[in-house]
């Protein structure tokens, strides 16, 4: 069965090189001051379930990676609430099967692992944007945080 096989070589490094290069582009502006540890160790299996095709899985892991860095960094809108309500939506359909309409199918992992590829690609990018977030939150005199 070739999803139970490791791609080959130059698919793991094309895949591999992918995840770097965007990490690259998003580190630019420098990370979240307010890095969560667990999100960054999670980010090693991320890349490791990338490069082995483990679409669903990366949709999965991202969201964690997401959800964790925005509680760590209380900054919660690093991406559209499109974006994320996507990728919570995709997770949740994952994790909660809705019998009789399965979002995931045993043919869907021969037949649509394009378009699995596609989602997969979505929520790492998303992950970056948590991590790297663009504008940084700042607190304020009463010491809340808030975005700026």
């Amino acid at each position: 069965m070739e999803h139970l096989d490791p791609p080959d070589v130059i698919t793991w490094d094309e895949r591999r090189l992918w995840f770097e290069e965007q990490e690259a582009r998003h580190a630019r502006a420098g990370a979240s001051s307010r890095l969560s540890e667990q999100a960054c160790a999670l980010m090693l299996d991320l890349q490791a379930v990338f490069c082995a095709g483990a679409w669903a899985t990366v949709v999965i892991l991202a969201a964690a990676i997401v959800e964790t860095q925005a509680d760590r960094s209380k900054l919660y809108r690093t991406a559209s609430a499109r974006d994320l309500q996507w990728l919570r939506g995709l997770r949740n359909s994952l994790l909660h099967e809705n019998q009789g309409d399965s979002v995931l199918t045993i043919e869907d992992q021969w037949v649509q692992r394009p378009q699995w590829e596609k989602h997969a690609r979505r929520a790492i990018t998303l992950v970056f944007q948590a991590i790297y977030p663009e504008q940084e939150p700042q607190e304020n005199e009463a010491g809340s945080v808030q975005e700026r």
